[in-house]
């Protein structure tokens, strides 16, 4: 039986390769983007978020069979909206559509970058629900980053990087819940390590900060990542092969992760 998947940030990067890949696997799929998708969405809006699970809705016919909670990134300013607030919409949205169907998948997509979040406050006011108070904090960690004529990009980074880490904890709370595991529902998270998309040109371009990366992942051969790798591991968590993986986080990241934090279980 044809599966109905829907891909967020698919209009480029790893979104695109995991919408190709499932449509290769016979899989139908509903793509979601701020441009060249089936559903023109911003997720870091509410009335972005709402439009996104009103146009799934619609053209799934009421049931979805697996999410690929991929969109993030973004600009600094909207990085908590999107990275979390906008990926829980997705997931949260999509549940009851899940639901309906016969073998549930879903993922959100996550990142090494969590490794450097810090900022329990954000953190908190994410897992709270509480975005206004997000918010907040997210604009005192973009203003202490940039006082005084400070680098904007670290500001950037702990925004991004706290943001997944509480989309990390979200997931791992909700996967065991009656509302996910009790109706059958498989969720997981992958935090991708470096890969070459067009939202990594900026990074990867630069001869010094490509060398200091690949410096870093462990696993010859595997930096940079391609996107479709990542793509068949999203491909196979989302398939009905997938009976008991679920509430796990999964680094793909050639060994980054288990480098940085070898003594972690």
């Amino acid at each position: 039986m044809t599966r109905t998947c829907v891909v967020t940030g698919a209009a480029s990067g790893i979104g695109a390769a995991t919408a190709v890949l499932l449509r290769e696997r016979g899989s139908r799929v509903i793509t979601s983007d701020l441009h060249d998708a089936d559903v023109i969405a911003d997720l870091a809006t509410a009335d972005g978020r709402a439009a996104f699970v009103d146009g799934v809705t619609r053209r799934s016919g009421g049931i979805v069979d697996a999410v690929v909670a991929n969109a993030g990134g973004g600009p600094p300013q909207s990085s908590v909206q999107l990275n979390f607030f906008g990926a829980v919409a997705t997931l949260a949205g999509l549940r009851p559509l899940l639901a309906r169907s016969a073998a549930p998948r879903a993922v959100a997509i996550s990142s090494i970058a969590l490794l450097g979040a810090t900022r329990t406050d954000l953190v908190q006011a994410c897992l709270n629900g509480d975005e206004a108070a997000a918010l907040d904090v997210a604009r005192n960690v973009w203003d202490d980053a940039t006082a005084a004529g400070g680098d904007a990009t670290s500001g950037g980074v702990a925004l991004y990087a706290n943001s997944k880490l509480a989309l990390n904890r979200w997931c791992r709370r909700a996967a065991p819940s009656a509302e996910w595991a009790g109706a059958g529902i498989l969720l997981n998270v992958v935090a991708l390590g470096f890969y070459d998309t067009p939202a990594a040109a900026y990074i990867l371009g630069n001869p010094a900060s490509r060398q200091a990366m690949a410096a870093m992942v462990p696993l010859r051969g595997a930096f940079p990542g391609d996107p479709r790798e990542a793509a068949a591991l999203l491909a196979w968590l989302t398939s009905a092969e997938n009976t008991q993986l679920t509430g796990q986080v999964i680094f793909a990241d050639g060994g980054f992760e288990c480098r940085v934090r070898e003594n972690a279980a």
